[in-house]
């Protein structure tokens, strides 16, 4: 293609808006019409913005907000006659020409004016984009009607507007919508409930509950709704202004959102609202760490364990503390008595050891409704692999009893780890389609949500593998939907039943470190999880190394007759999870802490147990416990809770001598392979 012809296409693209070339007068309201691409408008804007301005990122982001909410407020005030907003073609060719055209004044009386409407969206006083692309921008936007364009098209035109603009490193991941909606179906907002996002981000979960209020009660007038009844809070000012922008394309006047840090300052809304809903920010890499923020939560102190899943405060207050577990506090503190709310939380706050007294002082605040597990994948189109769950609270005291908490493992979100939208299709792979000829959309947002109401209805919700209901009796320590699936718990009470034992009571599991680096230039044998082999369940080989050259992990030293287990890694709740009996070869090894040492083995035989290990009775107990997803793991605490069962002592006796035949079979083998080697290298040695 010649440069010639690519000058020519490049200037009918700039005199091309969405329908074709700019009209010769400015565009009336009723001619306006939504637009179903405006991710694609929104694109392209900035694309331009910063080919031809040179602009930074954030300033891009806040000349199109103005002009943005320019184009609305012209929308709604100018009902009669033709639009501010516009440019006409002889406009556009004058404005090329750097001649006086009345477009640029225009356009400046119009932001005036909503500057003196709307002050508070906005820093400065001036539009700063070149006339040419101020234009340009205008020409794309100018025959959209933003007013009519569906909400959930804006909502995800503005949201991936933003995240372009504005995604940073201290955790503020935006909401997928399917989790958003989720959310909200399952918290269900009423008309004249109080609502507050207190880490908002772009209004995702404002505008899907305003959505929700007008879907279901649509007397209610939305525009005095919002300015009443929603509120939201933001620390970054400029996704409080994207917020703020949202509520207003929706009826508010974007005072609705307040930029602030949640965690600290005031306490004045406390115990004002209804309704929470929310996605804080997570994470190690954003923790508060300002003693004045964190010495007025009870979550930021150390606390003791005084027995069994009873914990106590201390005065200590920590060094820092992540910003999701304060946000749990604060959201609780913002509820009134008996309000609802519904939090994303990463996995591990609700099955980690070290999170156990989270999970304790939560419930002494509320009765847990709902844990909705999310799949790893939901969030990485969004910037984060980070397992998470979607939590549904009722602050104490409820006038309403409840008996059970739901429970559901979401498996399709509908899109895929790369963002691509998932549609539905029949058993011979048709596309699904709806009444109209859109696709459906393969999300199991709808089914959870209903399944949730039901459960609230019955005593008992029919179980499934994706949803069930546990009756609070039930609950221990974890809050994790994973850990109550109901085939793991029925197969507890079946190992009950039959005079099962806990591990830690029929064994004793070793916690004492070896001190075998006082010795300095002794040598040591170490046993990695890679020198066991799963399948015949032994050592199969040693590593000699200096003492002070062995690796952190090297922990334990073993003693024959010990079992050790992996206990630690991807294999471990598999079939291929390292365990072994410690023999006389291997006694007095170090071996790493990825293994829990078994010790002191009493009432069932130690091969038999050694067997067991190997079965999904065991192993499906051990997937229960575990906790963590990039390196999933159990404590020697959880394993000591692993049912055992205790069968008659002759059928111990047959499966051990079974064992023992299989670990003798490899023993030879293994010395006739050697052997074989040693020949040959004979054979070679002669033969030279």
């Amino acid at each position: 293609m010649s440069q010639l012809h690519t000058q020519v296409l490049a200037e009918q693209r700039l005199l091309f808006t969405e329908d074709g070339l700019l009209p010769d007068c400015l565009p009336h309201v009723h001619e306006l019409r939504p637009a179903y691409n405006l991710s694609a408008v929104f694109d392209d804007c900035h694309n331009y913005v910063y080919a031809n301005e040179g602009l930074l990122k954030e300033k891009i982001f806040h000349e199109i907000v103005k002009l943005l909410v320019m184009k609305l407020y012209d929308e709604r005030t100018n009902s009669a006659g033709n639009l501010h907003f516009g440019v006409t073609s002889v406009e556009y060719k004058l404005v090329r020409a750097d001649a006086p055209s009345g477009f640029e004044e225009r356009m400046n009386r119009l932001f005036n004016a909503v500057r003196g409407q709307y002050p508070h969206l906005f820093s400065d006083s001036i539009l700063k984009l070149k006339p040419l692309t101020l234009a340009y921008i205008v020409g794309r936007l100018q025959d959209i009607s933003l007013t009519n364009t569906p909400g959930d098209i804006k909502g995800e035109a503005f949201q991936t507007f933003v995240y372009r603009q504005q995604r940073g490193d201290r955790g503020e991941f935006f909401t997928p919508y399917p989790i958003v909606r989720l959310a909200v179906e399952m918290i269900a907002p009423q008309p004249r409930e109080k609502l507050i996002d207190p880490a908002c981000g772009s209004g995702g979960f404002l505008i899907e509950a305003i959505s929700y209020i007008q879907r279901n009660f649509p007397d209610t007038n939305k525009a005095d709704h919002i300015r009443e009844f929603v509120c939201g809070m933001e620390f970054n000012p400029d996704i409080a202004l994207a917020a703020g922008i949202r509520i207003t394309f929706d009826g508010g006047r974007g005072t609705e959102i307040i930029c602030a840090n949640t965690l600290s300052g005031s306490n004045h809304l406390d115990g004002s609202f209804d309704v929470v809903l929310t996605n804080p920010p997570f994470g190690s890499k954003g923790r508060i760490e300002d003693h004045g923020i964190l010495k007025s939560y009870i979550l930021a102190r150390k606390w003791e364990k005084l027995s069994d899943n009873i914990w106590e405060p201390t005065k200590v207050v920590m060094a820092g503390q992540s910003p999701d577990v304060l946000f749990v506090e604060k959201c609780l503190r913002l509820l009134k008595p008996g309000g609802r709310m519904a939090i994303v939380l990463p996995e591990g706050l609700l099955q980690n050891i070290s999170s156990g007294h989270i999970r304790f002082w939560i419930r002494t605040q509320a009765n847990v409704l709902g844990v909705v597990s999310i799949p790893q994948e939901a969030f990485v189109p969004y910037g984060t692999g980070i397992k998470t769950s979607l939590m549904l609270l009722q602050k104490h005291p409820s006038d309403k009893q409840h008996h059970a908490c739901f429970m559901a493992r979401m498996q399709k979100v509908g899109y895929d780890v790369k963002g691509q939208v998932t549609y539905k299709r029949d058993g011979a792979g048709k596309l699904l389609r709806d009444t109209s000829v859109a696709c459906i959309v393969d999300d199991d947002v709808e089914e959870i949500a209903k399944a949730y109401w039901k459960s609230a209805d019955i005593k008992k919700l029919i179980e499934t593998d994706k949803v069930y209901s546990v009756p609070y009796e039930l609950l221990d320590s974890r809050l994790d939907a994973e850990h109550y699936r109901p085939d793991d718990l029925r197969l507890i009470e079946q190992l009950q039943a039959g005079g099962a034992k806990p591990l830690g009571e029929i064994s004793d599991i070793l916690n004492e470190t070896a001190d075998f680096r006082l010795v300095p230039d002794g040598e040591i044998r170490y046993i990695a999880i890679s020198d066991v082999d799963s399948r015949t369940m032994q050592v199969v080989s040693q590593q000699i190394i200096k003492a002070h050259e062995a690796p952190s992990r090297a922990t334990y030293r073993v003693h024959k007759g010990d079992i050790i287990t992996a206990i630690s890694g991807a294999s471990t709740g598999t079939r291929k999870q390292a365990s072994a009996v410690i023999t006389e070869e291997e006694d007095g090894a170090i071996c790493s802490n990825g293994f829990a040492v078994i010790r002191n083995i009493r009432e069932v035989n130690t091969l038999f147990l050694l067997a067991y290990m190997r079965t999904e009775y065991y192993l499906r107990q051990v997937r229960r416990l575990m906790t963590g997803h990039a390196i999933p793991a159990i404590s020697t605490e959880d394993l000591a809770k692993v049912l055992v069962p205790i069968p008659p002592q002759g059928e111990q006796e047959n499966i051990a001598q079974g064992v023992a035949s299989i670990q003798a079979m490899r023993r030879d083998a293994s010395r006739i392979g050697e052997k074989v080697v040693t020949e040959t290298e004979q054979i070679i040695s002669r033969a030279h």
